[in-house]
């Protein structure tokens, strides 16, 4: 067990006053996760990458937790998980440095800053796991998500034309945007050195 998942639960306090649970997905828990992909509607659905109402696809994740080449942190509100991240490191010998993200949050907890504290929570748990570049794909009709990401320092590197087609058939571009976490955890060390310097 690395010294990043020993962190684990963690507990955080959100806008509102909300407090949630942060903790790795257990193969016990998908069953809440489940709930949580039910909770989103048809439009929501449409823009992930994989039919998550397929049942085969609880089988899968339940695989991806054996084999630890998928990462979830998971927030929970009670017993309610209302919140998802998944980390898809790199397989080939070629890219094991990167990540790819991705955030799932509960229709109605999406105004509670979670996706924030996940993202920030990702940067720390990625590194402990030897990646050293986070990225995410996203469509432009993903305006929120956009800059949610470009909020915590992602920058887009290339788009790739129609590259994405929906549930109903539609074709989108696709976004590519990365986050160098080296680069990053550099800038925050100087900017808590700056503070630093300035309380004397």
């Amino acid at each position: 067990m690395s010294a990043e998942t020993r962190r684990y639960p963690k507990r955080v306090k959100c806008k509102r006053d909300l407090e949630i649970k942060i903790q790795p997905l257990k193969k016990a828990h998908i069953p809440q996760l489940m709930e949580l992909f039910r909770s989103l509607d048809r439009t929501d659905r449409a823009m992930l990458r994989s039919d998550v109402l397929d049942p085969y696809y609880q089988k899968r994740i339940a695989r991806q937790i054996v084999d630890e080449d998928v990462n979830r942190l998971v927030a929970w509100s009670g017993d309610q998980i209302i919140a998802s991240l998944v980390l898809h490191r790199g397989r080939a010998r070629w890219i094991r440095h990167t990540g790819e993200v991705r955030i799932i949050v509960h229709p109605k907890f999406r105004r509670y800053g979670i996706a924030v504290i996940l993202l920030e929570e990702v940067v720390p748990y990625a590194r402990s796991m030897g990646v050293e570049k986070l990225y995410a794909n996203m469509m432009p009709e993903q305006v929120a998500a956009i800059r949610l990401f470009k909020s915590i320092g992602f920058h887009r590197e290339a788009t790739l034309r129609d590259h994405v087609k929906d549930s109903y058939g539609r074709y989108h571009n696709m976004r590519i945007y990365s986050m160098d976490l080296e680069a990053a955890h550099k800038a925050m060390d100087d900017l808590i050195s700056s503070f630093s310097d300035f309380s004397g």
